[in-house]
């Protein structure tokens, strides 16, 4: 099953949240970008339903953890629906209640396209099994330029509690420390200072993004 789209306009039909799966051809199972899971896990059911630009519908299952979240079930089916027999991508746009636009591209997937999504499902690997706790902050084109982020009160509580001074960001491009400024006096201060900046630019941040602050 074919279609005339290209990626761009893929893209722009996509409203709320917008990823790829590499359909992988050894795999039985599609993994989901964890950040996705993790901002929408409240919204997320364990029936995804996923409508084509032809109308065509496809229900998977979808596995709701947030270690390591997956679509298992119907995963098999997609693939014979769309005769994916090699390494394709597959883009997903989220409009709620569990359901999403998808685009199946016939065109293989270039060895470096693989190697990167790859590369994304390994930095996506928690450091350790302990429980999480999940910040989420909307992050506008100035926050992504600026030299410092302010934090919401719920993440500046936890950090005040914890009396750090300096933090390590780990994203899947960069590490890299910044420093704290958590402060009451003379003015209360809740931000993340130095190598705010550095991190931003490392990762590419120029246009609005949900971003997830994952810690321990």
């Amino acid at each position: 099953m074919e279609n005339n789209f290209n990626e761009e306009q893929v893209l722009n039909r996509m409203s709320r949240y917008q990823f790829s799966i590499i359909h992988l051809q050894d795999e039985v199972v599609g993994f989901v970008v964890r950040a996705f899971a993790i901002l929408y896990d409240h919204d997320l059911e364990r029936q995804w339903t996923l409508t084509d630009e032809e109308g065509n519908r496809h229900v998977v299952t979808y596995n709701k953890n947030l270690q390591k979240p997956m679509l298992i079930g119907g995963w098999n089916d997609l693939r014979e629906l769309y005769e994916l027999h090699d390494n394709h991508n597959i883009y997903f746009g989220y409009i709620g209640h569990s359901c999403f636009h998808i685009t199946v591209f016939p065109s293989k997937c270039k060895p470096l396209s693989i190697g990167r999504f790859l590369k994304r499902l390994q930095a996506d690997e928690p450091l350790f099994n302990r429980p999480k706790l999940h910040f989420c902050i909307f992050l506008n084109p100035n926050q992504c330029h600026a030299s410092h982020l302010d934090l919401p009160a719920d993440f500046d509580n936890y950090l005040r509690q914890g009396r750090f001074k300096n933090i390590l960001l780990q994203g899947p491009r960069k590490i890299v420390k910044c420093k704290l400024l958590l402060r009451n006096h003379p003015k209360k201060s809740n931000k993340i200072g130095s190598g705010w900046k550095e991190f931003c630019t490392a990762h590419g941040f120029d246009q609005s993004i949900d971003l997830v602050f994952e810690v321990d």
